[in-house]
Order: C-alpha cells, then sequence, then structure tokens
C-alpha cells in the first residue's frame, strides 16, 4: 500500500538524475522498467491484510489528505544489511 505523489513526474526526474549519479545502483535493483514515484506504507502479505489496512487508512486519513510538504533532502536506502539502512543523504537546494 502506498501514497502517489501528483503531479510524479518531478519525483521520475529526479530519481533518474540520482541513478545516473549512482549507475551502479538501479532503483529497485533494476527489477523494474517504468519506475513508479511513492511512499511506502506497507507492505503486506496478503489480500485480506491489504483490505483491512486500507480500510484503517481511509478512516485515519479523513481530512487529513492531501498531505503537503516541501522535500529537503535525498535519502538513499537500502537494504544489505537484511534491515533498512541509510546509505547517504543528499540535501535539495
Amino acid at each position: 500500500m502506498y501514497l502517489a505523489p501528483e503531479p510524479d513526474e518531478p519525483f521520475r526526474r529526479l530519481t533518474l538524475a540520482v541513478w545516473d549519479y549512482y549507475q551502479e545502483t538501479p532503483p529497485y535493483c533494476g527489477k523494474y522498467s517504468n519506475v513508479v514515484p511513492h511512499l511506502t506504507l506497507a507492505k503486506l502479505d496478503n489480500e485480506q491484510q491489504a483490505d483491512q489496512a486500507a480500510a484503517e487508512f481511509a478512516q485515519a486519513s479523513r481530512g487529513q489528505l492531501p498531505i503537503r510538504v516541501t522535500l529537503s533532502e535525498i535519502a538513499l536506502m537500502d537494504t544489505l544489511s537484511g534491515s533498512w539502512q541509510l546509505r547517504t543523504a543528499i540535501p535539495l537546494g
């Protein structure tokens, strides 16, 4: 389950620019030909869990969306250690 930014094109361009700089580490390990900018909320194992989480999120977020933010840095993360770790942070303008 994830939130998608609107518009998403600036995030696509940013992802591709970071990939151009760190060519040895393509987004999502190169598993996908199309980058889909998103904020992951949950990774669920089955459809029942997904339906329940979606219903809970819909109720909890009522009146809270859209979320408006200003980005201040890019955080490059990896799971080489078995859990998410910060690889580097790049400040934005």
